[in-house]
């Protein structure tokens, strides 16, 4: 019996074992098939990181080249990307011709031509679907391959359009400017002076809504007044003016004075057989405006629209007529006065309650009219404090650029309109309103008015450009090859652009006769290539197409999405020029 039971023993211990050991070689099955799928998923994974580095670098270099691709098949391209080669596939770096290497294992990509592409056009986005094979090759150590894992990596691109600024101008409250040929405003808006068909502030940029030749053409020119606005266009039919904003002294130039203001531009209207023939084609050169009045240059004659309270339409006397809702021509004629055969070439703006307009013609000389109780239009003393007629402004010659502006108060004689001009072979001379600098040379600040231009003292190199505002004035200079800004005048609202808040000296400045360099809060490396200036603030375009403004900011009106008065130039960030997107 006890052997019957020891046998029956180990034939049950037999069959256990057989049973632990077969489960134990699945097992052993099991873990060396995991294993083997962890490596290849792991060799994999490398694949695909390595295909991620090679989009990288197309994205880069299209990044590099405007949207376009540099390599491969394009033109000048030599071959695929590698990591070895530069953005036309030429080998450039021969020690790294690998993502990742050690003695078992290395890691490349190969990226060749775009699989899918749009070229950007004026503010359509550009795309781009980027195809990069990402390799993992395994090695015995001494560089056999035995293995070679390959993934491929399909990534796309898009460039929301540039927004490149070109011209920007201040009115009353806001700003406006020209970005990739459409007009954008930011700032106050309660009589449509933004023109998106609303009556919302915005302390970031809205665009313009585009009706007609506006959305089909070509933006030429932009100004801005109190609180009206206009656009000069050209396309194929010929050029065209559109307007916005203010309408109660007919300053859009519709013909209509039954409503207040157009919180959308419409076309202005011409009426008489003069100017039917005249702003015909392409004969509109050049806008301007001021106040509540809006100027145009055809076939070389000015014409005028809307109010005329200080003689500011060149025609009739001031206050007859009282307004005008279409283009009318100025008066030409007689001693001093703008001859009747000129031909102009330049208007002044002014972004303020300023009644004076200015223009330069084809002799270089600069002619004015409007208020002149502050001597605003530098033609000397005259009989009465307005003067419907052109009259020459006195002593310059050479006239190259001109620019008036100022709020209308009689209660405070130091916020008057005044006129600035860069003329005598490059310098900037002043005349008008004095009481806050704002006209410079004399350091007293008196007297209150300069009735002739007098020359500002203290501008270095040539000046290039001058823009005033109510009582401050800037002017772009060139300084032995560099172009600077200088501001003088009030600044109670940071709008010299100088770094200096409003104290009392020595602290800081509230005004100055003394022009003062705005410089600090620009990118270093960048030059400046056009400026504006109107109402209480400066702005400044750089070669990177960047707007930068400082000065009053209570609407919104640098466009930096803040409220708060600006010292020095701060970016306009709507403007910044944005990167590619690169999407993964």
């Amino acid at each position: 019996m006890i052997q019957q039971k020891n046998g029956y023993s180990l034939v049950l211990i037999i069959l256990m074992s057989t049973f632990i050991l077969a489960l134990l070689a699945g097992a052993m099955r099991v873990v060396t098939q995991s294993y083997i799928y962890s490596q290849e998923e792991y060799y994999y994974k490398l694949a695909q990181e390595a295909g991620e580095a090679g989009t990288a670098y197309a994205n880069a270099c299209l990044d590099a080249n405007k949207a376009e691709q540099s390599w491969s098949s394009a033109p000048g391209g030599i071959g695929p990307l590698h990591p070895e080669t530069n953005c036309k596939g030429a080998v450039t770096f021969p020690g790294n011709r690998y993502v990742f290497e050690n003695s078992k294992l290395r890691t490349t990509f190969e990226v060749g031509d775009l699989e899918a592409s749009t070229k950007r056009a004026a503010l359509s986005a550009a795309t781009a679907q980027i195809s990069s094979v990402g390799r993992v090759e395994i090695t015995n150590g001494s560089g056999v391959v035995l293995k070679t894992y390959v993934a491929v990596v399909k990534k796309s691109v898009t460039w929301p359009a540039d927004i490149d600024a070109t011209r920007t101008v201040s009115g009353t409250n806001r700003t406006c400017a020209i970005l990739s040929n459409n007009v954008w405003c930011w700032g106050k808006n309660n009589m449509g002076q933004l023109g998106d068909g609303t009556t919302s502030n915005s302390n970031i940029p809205v665009k313009v809504r585009s009706v007609g030749d506006m959305r089909n053409g070509e933006i030429i020119d932009v100004f801005t007044a109190q609180h009206h606005s206009c656009v000069l266009t050209k396309s194929s039919t010929g050029r065209r003016i559109y307007c916005w904003g203010d309408n109660r002294s007919g300053q859009l130039g519709n013909s209509d004075f039954g409503g207040s203001y157009s919180a959308v531009p419409i076309e202005i209207k011409v009426v008489s057989p003069a100017a039917i023939s005249d702003f015909s084609g392409d004969k509109i050169s050049a806008i301007g405006g001021t106040g509540d009045t809006s100027c145009a240059i055809a076939s070389g004659k000015v014409y005028c629209w809307g109010g005329n309270d200080r003689g500011q339409l060149g025609y009739g006397s001031p206050g007859s007529p009282g307004y005008s809702a279409v283009p009318a021509m100025i008066n030409s004629g007689g001693l001093n006065r703008i001859p009747n055969n000129y031909s102009a070439t330049k208007l002044s703006t002014g972004g303020s309650r300023s009644r004076t307009m200015c223009v330069i013609t084809t002799e270089k000389r600069a002619y004015c009219w409007g208020q002149a109780k502050f001597g605003q239009l530098g033609v000397g003393p005259i009989t009465g404090d307005n003067y419907s007629r052109a009259t020459r402004v006195r002593g310059l010659e050479d006239v190259t650029d001109i620019s008036q502006d100022g709020y209308w108060w009689e209660k405070d004689p130091d916020y008057v309109t005044h006129t600035c001009a860069i003329a005598n072979a490059g310098r900037v001379y002043c005349w008008g309103g004095a009481g806050r600098g704002q006209a410079g040379s004399l350091g007293s600040g008196t007297p209150k008015k300069h009735i002739e231009p007098e020359l500002v003292h203290g501008l270095p190199g040539v000046a290039l450009q001058v823009e005033v505002g109510i009582s401050h004035s800037c002017a772009l200079m060139n300084n032995g090859g560099e172009n600077e800004v200088y501001c003088w005048g009030n600044n109670e609202m940071g709008q010299l652009g100088a770094n200096m808040e409003y104290k009392n000296p020595p602290d800081g400045i509230i005004w100055t006769y003394k022009p003062s360099q705005v410089k600090d809060g620009l990118p270093a490396g960048e030059r400046i290539v056009s400026l504006s200036a109107g109402a209480n603030r400066g702005c400044v375009i750089m070669t990177n197409k960047r707007s930068y403004c400082w000065g009053l900011n209570n609407e919104g009106q640098i466009g930096d999405g803040t409220n708060v008065d600006r010292i020095s130039p701060t970016e306009s960030l709507f403007l910044r020029p944005t990167q590619n997107r690169y999407i993964y």
